[in-house]
């Protein structure tokens, strides 16, 4: 009998890595057959993320939808938060197992084992069997290698680098969620991008827990830009992406080879977390904010047109007003193009947790309302740059919008493409689509609420 299985992922790139992992090891068995989430499924695999209150929210949101909608099926939840919390979630109806981050490789036998011997209400069959199978994710060491060709995404594939961290920043629990950092060796590295480049990947999407440590722990100690090196030098790869990377990983090299190599997408994700060196001691990372504000000039006298983003954590404890609006003149100055503020969330087990000067939430939340709008202004800035530019913008679906084009059926209805910019600007292009490498050649005429608008420039490569 073969099994239809759904996933539902919270979180991350690295999550949505991982649920890829656990894809590929199901429907390679040959028991387990893929569907798309919205279809009736004999299991559910829900991949929690836990770096927040409100994501540890959005997975039992999640969980109890689905027993809802479909009473009869098995719900399996693994990630951070099954890590962290696997009893709290063993607990919620309809879940059959909860699998920890280290042991998602042997799937496939506990969810057999779970089909074979968990009644249908996901209640333990009184012989014992237990909902819950969570390693001590503080052992483990080697990187697991599952071989990974093909993903639900047609035209962008992320490949996971590294795992866990070996930081001890004072609001995150990563290092009791992901263990320690441990990081893929290159030429398996190599040999998977290769084979999705083969199987019609444009753009990879390089990723990791912590980038910066990456091949710390491999025996020749290779670094992040000679990976980069080979990873440039692939036949056919169209465009390269880093995912979000800590400031002090950032180095002249990956500056230069972003300045100067066509297929490095200009875009950066650095998370910053607060503009207050108090705060950012507080947080003990191990950067301060002049440094950063280097950094960034550094990237754009180097990339002018480089889309820059980052995250930040509002309403840290010991924030006060004036460090606030601190973070806020020096997130106004910098050459950032979009912010993804956080509402601080104290996490169980974290220095921050036990903090004085806790903030109170409302308090909190308006000061992430006043950051989402700033970056709602920076963003717009940023693309207004950009109205009677050509753009390269990789496809990615097709749909029906109106869009606004000089003289042309403005308002009216028509078929479009959707796509990003190597520099992270989201698209709507009508035409007709012409390149041959994935890429499309597109003249921007407006902007739009979140993005560029534009047609499509035959001929023109």
């Amino acid at each position: 009998m073969i099994n239809r299985v759904a996933f539902c992922t919270f979180g991350c790139r690295i999550n949505q890595y991982d649920t890829e992992t656990v894809r590929t090891l199901l429907e390679e068995s040959g028991r387990f057959r893929a569907v798309a989430m919205h279809r009736a499924a004999d299991v559910y695999v829900v991949n929690t993320c836990s770096v927040t209150a409100q994501a540890d929210a959005s997975a039992r949101k999640a969980i109890r939808r689905i027993r809802s909608e479909q009473p009869m099926a098995k719900i399996i939840v693994t990630g951070c938060y099954a890590q962290r919390a696997p009893d709290r979630i063993a607990e919620l109806p309809g879940v059959a197992l909860v699998l920890g981050v280290p042991d998602r490789t042997r799937i496939v036998a506990e969810i057999e084992r779970c089909l074979a011997t968990i009644p249908r209400d996901g209640e333990s069959n009184g012989n014992g069997t237990r909902k819950i199978a969570v390693s001590r994710v503080s052992t483990a060491r080697a990187f697991p290698e599952i071989p990974i060709t093909r993903m639900m995404e047609r035209s962008r594939a992320v490949v996971k680098i590294q795992d866990g961290c070996n930081g001890a920043c004072s609001f995150c629990i990563i290092p009791q969620t992901r263990g320690r950092s441990r990081s893929r060796r290159p030429q398996r590295v190599i040999e998977q991008i290769t084979r999705l480049v083969d199987n019609g990947y444009r753009e990879i999407v390089l990723a990791g827990v912590h980038l910066g440590d990456y091949g710390f722990d491999l025996d020749r100690k290779p670094t992040l830009p000679d990976l980069i090196h080979r990873i440039l030098a692939i036949p056919d790869l169209v465009r390269f992406r880093l995912s979000s990377i800590g400031p002090t990983a950032i180095s002249e090299e990956i500056i230069r080879l972003m300045a100067t190599e066509d297929k490095f997408a200009r875009h950066f994700h650095i998370p910053l977390q607060s503009g207050s060196d108090p705060i950012l001691a507080r947080m003990n990372r191990d950067y301060r904010a002049a440094q950063f504000e280097r950094l960034l000039r550094d990237i754009t006298d180097a990339v002018p047109d480089c889309g820059i983003g980052t995250d930040i954590i509002c309403g840290f404890p010991g924030e006060t007003d004036a460090r606030f609006q601190e973070t806020v003149a020096r997130i106004s100055d910098l050459p950032l193009t979009y912010l993804h503020p956080f509402t601080y969330s104290a996490r169980p087990g974290s220095p921050a947790q036990s903090y004085p000067e806790q903030i109170p939430s409302e308090q909190r939340k308006s000061r992430t309302r006043i950051l989402k709008q700033l970056s709602r202004v920076k963003n717009r800035a940023f693309r207004q740059r950009y109205p009677g530019r050509i753009a390269r913008v990789l496809l990615e679906s097709q749909g029906k919008k109106s869009i606004k084009n000089p003289g042309e059926n403005n308002g009216q209805m028509g078929t479009t493409y959707f796509g990003w910019t190597d520099n992270y600007l989201r698209v709507t292009a009508q035409g007709a689509p012409t390149g041959t490498d994935g890429l499309e050649t597109v003249r921007v005429t407006d902007i739009d609420d979140d993005g560029l608008s534009g047609v499509f420039e035959s001929g023109k490569r």
